[in-house]
């Protein structure tokens, strides 16, 4: 027999054939904190209280049902919370996905947004670009066709901030240099090289890359080949060394007369020209 929930009186009123057995009794109350399972999950979830809200909304329509008590509801929290989070679609998910809303709305089977809810849509999403970072038109372009925003609606919000000179080429362009140069040590053709595949044309590349003449070039390389050879073991070998350190500069961009010619004089200077060496 079960105790009532309907009865609100004390025990000792109630008539003799209708009291519960101890043991019943006892196992229909709940569970201190920090006894036993549903105690745990208890002491676990309490914090939890706040975001009950969150937490149902969050459940899948099957899911969303009135949960039978209080501790039912705090053990399915818990253990939406616990669960890992859900893994990051892949590279491949996310071109597979692109391709499924663009073969959906060639075939008619999704609502085709308006010219005007398209050009809103390419204004949030550029802005968001920009505030993350400064970006070529090329590069916010990609990024709205990426979306599946019809090119003629990229072009024209993208002419637009460009008219309010929130997208700048040339100003991205001598940005671009300074830091590459300051951070990477890079040489002007592999920023060059970078520029142009950001989108950046070679005439407002080459008005960029003016900043950086031969000489800072040069200068550059050497504190580069200077780190390079602090350690001792480095003069163990000169050819081997100066092989290493010509490679690393011509990853950099650098020319290859002037990549030797800096490692070499670099190498003696730190360690000593010794007789018959070029």
């Amino acid at each position: 027999m079960s105790v009532s929930n309907e009865f609100q009186g004390d025990l000792e009123d109630m008539p003799e054939w209708a009291r519960p057995d101890p043991a019943e009794l006892e196992a229909s109350q709940p569970a201190k904190p920090g006894t036993g399972e549903a105690g745990a999950r208890k002491a676990s979830s309490d914090t939890l209280a706040p975001t009950n809200r969150r937490i149902i909304a969050s459940l899948p329509a099957q899911e969303k049902k009135k949960p039978e008590s209080v501790d039912e509801l705090r053990a399915a929290m818990y253990e939406i919370l616990s669960a890992p989070a859900p893994a990051a679609p892949t590279k491949k998910e996310r071109k597979d996905a692109r391709e499924a809303r663009r073969a959906a709305r060639e075939s008619g089977e999704t609502d085709e947004l308006s010219d005007d809810q398209w050009r809103e849509k390419a204004r949030g999403i550029l802005l968001r670009q920009l505030t993350a970072s400064d970006k070529t038109a090329k590069q916010l372009k990609d990024k709205l066709l990426d979306k599946d925003c019809p090119e003629e609606i990229a072009d024209e919000v993208i002419e637009l901030y460009a008219e309010i000179n929130l997208v700048d080429d040339e100003r991205f362009a001598k940005t671009w240099v300074a830091a590459r140069a300051r951070s990477r040590g890079l040489a002007r053709g592999a920023i060059k090289r970078e520029l142009r595949t950001k989108g950046v044309d070679d005439e407002t590349a080459a008005e960029a890359l003016e900043q950086i003449d031969d000489e800072a070039e040069e200068q550059r390389a050497r504190e580069l080949v200077r780190v390079k050879l602090r350690p001792e073991s480095m003069g163990a070998d000169r050819d081997r060394a100066l092989r290493r350190l010509v490679g690393m500069l011509g990853r950099k961009g650098y020319n290859g007369g002037m990549a030797f010619k800096v490692a070499r004089e670099e190498w003696d200077e730190r360690f000593g020209r010794h007789e018959g060496q070029y």
